[in-house]
C-alpha cells in the first residue's frame, strides 16, 4: 500500500497517510480519519479542561468544592469522595440502546444524566487545586502531574520536589521557572537542561554547574554568557547582577533574550530517539510527529505520550503501560485496546467511553467504574453485547463516523477554559464560527488588589519579615487580574532569593507553554554554513522541525549541532 495524500474536512489543508498508518487503522479497526492530526488533536483538547476552577455544590452531599465544571451546567457534579463511592452505580444511569436515534444523541443523553467527577486527582496528600494528578503531596495547584513534593503552579511535572513554576520536568529539585528538564536541582528561568545544578538562564545545557546565561554548552563550570570565570570571579558577578530583585531579573531576561539571537538551535529537542520525529523527545523508538514523549514506542501523532506507551496513536496523554490506545485523552495504568474515549485508567477493550476505570468491554458508556460487558451503562452478557455491540459498531462505519472523536457539541467545555486554548488559540468568534463553545462566565476577580508595586520592594531580601502574605491581593501587570501568593509559595521565594512574580500564575503558564512552540512539524533545510562542519555551502540536510519557516531562530541539523555544541 502506497501513501496517500487526502484534504481535511475542517481546516482543508492537504495531510498524507502512511502504509505504517493503513496497516494500524486496519489493525484497530476504524476508518481511516477524514481530519488532519492538528484538527483531530484540537478536537479531543476541546473536551478537556486543565486549569480553569468553579466554586459550585457537590450534587450529591452539598459540599462545597472546587470544579471544572461552572455551575451553569445543568448535568451532575460530584465531589471526588462521592464520586469514587458506592453512591454511584453507572447502571442506574443505564439506557437501552435505540435503533432509530443517532448514536451520539444517546451518549450525549447518558452524559447528562451520570454525575461527572469535579476534578481528577488521587492521593494528593495535604494538597489542594491538583486536576488530572496522583500521588502527590503537599502541592498546590499542579495539573497533568504525579509523585510531587512540595511543589506550586507547575504543569506536567513527574518526580519532582520543591518546584514553583515549572512545567515538563523530571526529578528536578529545588528550581523556579523551568521547562523540558531532567535531573536538575537550584535551576532558575532555565529550559531544556539535564544535569545540571544551581545554574540561571540556561537554555539547552548538559551536566553544567553554576553558571548563568549560558547556552549550548556541556559539562561547564562557573561560566557566564558562555565564558569561563574563576569561582571568586563568578561570585562576585553574580552578585553584581542582583537577581533577587525584579529590576535586575528584568534586566538580564533582556540581556539573555539578545544573547540567544544568534545561536544555533538543534532542530527538535530530542535525547536518545531512534526513527522518530517530533520534539521534546527522550528515549523513544518509531515514534511519529509527537510532542512530550519519553520512553514510549510505536506511537503517532500524540503529545504526552510517555512511561512505556506503545501502539498509541491520536493520544493526548497515554502512559504507563498504556497500548493499542487510539484517539484518546488522559487514558494509562495499563490500559489496553482503547478507542475514542477518556480517562479510562486500567480498562481494556473499550470503545466511546469516558470516566470508565478498571473496566472491560464496554461501548459509549460514562462513569462505569469495574464493569464489564456494557454498552450506554447497561448491562449485557458476553454474548448480547458482542452481538448489539457489533450492530453498532457495522451503523457508524456505515455512516462512516467510527474512529473519529465525539462531536465538539458534545463537550461540556467552553473552547477558552479546554485545553484546546492553549494549543491552538482562538478568538471567540472564530471557535464559534469553528463549531466550537464558548464559556462566558466571569474567571477570577479584577480591582481588588491591596498591593500597589510602585510601592513593592524590588528586592525579596527588603520584603518584611512579618509580611502578611495572607492578607494580600496582587495584580497581574499583564492582563490585570486579581490572583495570591500562598504561606508556602513566598517561603519558596524567600528562600530561593527570587522576586515576587508580578504576572499572575495563568499568563506564566501561558507565557512558558507558548515558548515551547506549536505541536506542529514543518519540513527545513539545515541552515549551517561552516565550512568546518563537513560541507560545503549550506549543509543540505533536511529535518522536521516545530520551528516555523521564516521564523528568527538558527536551525541546525543534529550533526552541525553537535559539531557546535561538543
Amino acid at each position: 500500500m502506497q501513501s496517500e495524500i487526502r484534504q481535511c474536512e475542517k481546516c482543508e489543508q492537504s495531510f498524507t497517510i502512511e502504509p505504517d498508518d493503513f496497516a494500524y487503522y486496519k489493525k484497530i479497526g476504524v476508518l481511516v480519519p477524514k481530519l488532519c492530526p492538528v484538527c483531530r488533536a484540537r478536537l479531543r483538547l476541546t473536551f478537556r479542561n486543565e486549569r480553569f476552577f468553579y466554586h459550585r455544590k457537590c450534587d450529591s452531599c452539598g459540599k462545597e468544592m472546587i470544579t471544572m465544571y461552572n455551575s451553569d451546567k445543568s448535568f451532575p457534579v460530584w465531589c471526588h469522595e462521592c464520586w469514587w463511592s458506592d453512591k454511584l452505580d453507572a447502571e442506574d444511569y443505564g439506557l437501552e440502546y435505540d435503533h432509530a436515534k443517532p448514536f451520539f444523541d444517546q451518549v450525549k443523553e447518558l452524559w447528562n444524566k451520570v454525575p461527572k467527577l469535579g476534578m481528577v486527582s488521587t492521593n494528593g496528600e495535604t494538597s489542594s487545586f491538583l486536576n488530572y494528578a496522583a500521588d502527590n503531596k503537599n502541592c498546590y495547584m499542579i495539573i497533568e502531574c504525579s509523585n510531587n513534593e512540595n511543589c506550586i503552579n507547575c504543569y506536567w511535572i513527574q518526580l519532582s520536589k520543591d518546584l514553583t513554576d515549572c512545567s515538563f520536568t523530571q526529578n528536578v529539585e529545588l528550581s523556579y521557572e523551568v521547562d523540558d528538564s531532567y535531573d536538575s536541582s537550584g535551576l532558575q528561568y532555565s529550559k531544556g537542561c539535564y544535569n545540571c545544578l544551581d545554574s540561571a538562564f540556561l537554555m539547552d545545557c548538559r551536566g553544567c554547574s553554576h553558571c548563568l546565561g549560558c547556552v549550548n554548552q556541556r559539562n561547564r563550570q562557573y561560566y557566564i554568557f558562555n565564558r569561563p570565570y574563576s569561582k571568586e570571579e563568578y561570585e562576585k558577578k553574580l552578585e553584581s547582577l542582583r537577581l533577587d530583585t525584579h529590576s535586575g531579573v528584568e534586566e538580564f531576561k533582556r540581556r539573555f533574550a539578545d544573547f540567544v539571537k544568534d545561536k544555533p538551535r538543534k532542530f527538535a529537542e530530542i535525547t536518545n530517539v531512534i526513527n522518530s520525529t517530533g520534539t521534546y523527545l527522550k528515549d523513544v523508538k518509531n515514534v511519529k510527529n509527537c510532542f512530550h514523549s519519553y520512553t514510549a514506542e510505536d506511537c503517532a501523532n500524540s503529545e504526552h505520550v510517555w512511561r512505556e506507551a506503545k501502539d498509541c496513536v491520536d493520544c493526548s496523554t497515554a502512559g504507563r503501560s498504556a497500548e493499542l490506545v487510539f484517539n484518546t485523552l488522559n487514558t494509562g495504568l495499563g490500559a489496553f485496546d482503547v478507542i475514542c474515549g477518556s480517562m479510562c485508567w486500567g480498562s481494556q477493550h473499550m470503545e466511546y467511553s469516558v470516566y470508565c476505570p478498571s473496566s472491560q468491554y464496554c461501548l459509549g458508556c460514562t462513569g462505569a467504574k469495574n464493569k464489564k460487558y456494557c454498552i450506554l451503562n447497561k448491562q449485557y452478557s458476553k454474548g448480547e453485547y458482542e452481538k448489539l455491540r457489533a450492530e453498532i459498531v457495522a451503523r457508524l462505519k456505515k455512516e462512516e463516523i467510527y474512529g473519529d472523536f465525539f462531536p465538539a457539541e458534545l463537550s461540556p467545555f467552553g473552547y477558552n477554559e479546554s485545553s484546546a486554548i492553549d494549543e491552538f488559540p482562538l478568538e471567540k468568534e472564530e471557535a464559534i464560527a469553528q463549531g466550537f463553545k464558548w464559556e462566558d462566565a466571569e474567571r477570577g476577580t479584577y480591582g481588588k488588589e491591596t498591593i500597589n508595586w510602585d510601592n513593592f520592594p524590588d528586592s525579596i531580601r527588603d520584603l518584611p519579615k512579618d509580611f502578611n502574605v495572607n492578607k494580600e491581593v496582587f495584580v497581574c501587570v499583564k492582563c490585570k487580574k486579581n490572583y495570591r501568593v500562598i504561606g508556602n509559595e513566598l517561603a519558596f521565594y524567600r528562600r530561593m532569593g527570587i522576586p515576587v512574580p508580578r504576572e499572575c500564575p495563568e499568563c506564566r503558564h501561558v507565557r512558558r507553554f507558548r515558548a515551547r512552540g506549536p505541536n506542529k512539524l514543518w519540513r527545513r533545510q539545515c541552515m549551517c554554513n561552516k565550512e568546518n562542519h563537513g560541507h560545503k555551502g549550506v549543509c543540505p540536510n533536511e529535518f522536521e522541525t516545530n520551528y516555523a519557516p521564516k521564523g528568527p531562530d538558527i536551525i541546525y541539523c543534529e550533526s552541525c549541532y553537535n559539531k557546535e555544541v561538543y
